[in-house]
């Protein structure tokens, strides 16, 4: 997959089929969407071009960074691994504010990027006052661009969307913002080094600096996860607090404890996929508490993947 980060440097020699939005997550809405513009340009022999925004749109208007579900490097494997040919990664910023969707469409869809397809979710909507839709595109492009609406993603009678994610990861219920993503929420970064508290009672974790700075983090509160290493792949438990008991060290952690696994991974990557959530944080009185809630969450653990793992033998 080739990228490109602004107009001037998009260079496209074949016909393509477009889509555009800010995708942060990849949810199942988008995918949806994506997969509609694979098929659009297989069926036609095109390339398929992506259009996505290096920052969410709200920051523009709100003069704050918001965090996100898929941060940029994220976005564009993921996108890369779905087979996309090219992605053009926009800063969402005053120009695209109030660039006139006819500019938006002639110079960039039609001239640059060689659009012959343009397939949209069913309420997409750009350029200056919101102005660029699917009908716009049929009312004034009609004889240059084919555009294809896609329906909207439901889980459970709900409209899949990035802010309904959050709102599930902020309150904690994985399940239902896994439901919507279609896979598990993830966060990656490099394994560093801790204060050794967790090895000392027995419980060694992986301290986890993360990738990128604005990513979105779930309700604090220790979790049952899944955990890509170097060596493999193991459930775990991870904490993400600001560590109550052991000190009152600036900043969140995000600790896990891998199940039989003990080895150094210093400097390595580490990817943590949230598969439920076991308690909130809370501050203990003495490490022998903290150590038998430990014991008393790996128990959990222990008995939640036995259970799934009967239900998926009886099925």
């Amino acid at each position: 997959m080739k990228c490109f980060y602004s107009f001037d440097s998009v260079q496209i020699d074949s016909a393509t089929a477009v889509t555009i939005g800010m995708f942060d997550g990849l949810h199942l809405g988008h995918l949806k969407v994506i997969q509609g513009c694979l098929d659009v340009a297989k069926t036609n022999g095109l390339k398929t071009c992506i259009i996505t925004f290096s920052n969410h749109p709200a920051d523009h208007f709100t003069g704050k960074r918001n965090e996100l579900l898929m941060p940029n490097q994220e976005k564009i494997a993921a996108l890369e691994a779905l087979g996309i040919d090219y992605t053009l990664i926009l800063p969402f910023d005053s120009f695209i504010v109030e660039l006139p969707a006819r500019n938006f469409i002639q110079d960039l869809l039609i001239k640059r990027i060689k659009a012959t397809k343009v397939i949209l979710g069913y309420d997409n909507h750009f350029g200056k006052n919101r102005e660029g839709s699917i009908s716009f595109i049929k009312k004034e492009f009609a004889t240059e661009l084919e555009a294809i609406s896609i329906d909207v993603a439901k889980v459970e009678d709900v409209i899949v969307s990035s802010s309904q994610i959050k709102k599930h990861l902020s309150e904690g219920d994985v399940a239902k913002a896994n439901a919507m993503l279609g896979q598990k929420f993830a966060v990656s970064g490099k394994v560093v080094h801790g204060n050794q508290n967790g090895r000392k009672i027995g419980f060694p974790t992986a301290n986890m600096s993360l990738h990128a700075d604005n990513k979105f983090i779930p309700q604090l509160g220790v979790y049952l996860c899944e955990v890509h290493i170097k060596a493999g792949t193991y459930f775990g438990l991870t904490n993400m607090g600001y560590r109550p008991t052991l000190n009152k060290d600036e900043g969140i952690h995000i600790e896990t404890h891998i199940l039989g696994f003990d080895e150094d991974i210093y400097g390595q990557m580490i990817e943590i996929k949230f598969i439920e959530k076991i308690r909130s944080e809370k501050r203990f009185d003495s490490f022998d508490e903290l150590k038998n809630q430990i014991s008393a969450d790996l128990a959990w653990a222990k008995l939640y993947l036995a259970q799934v793992h009967i239900t998926s033998q009886e099925n």
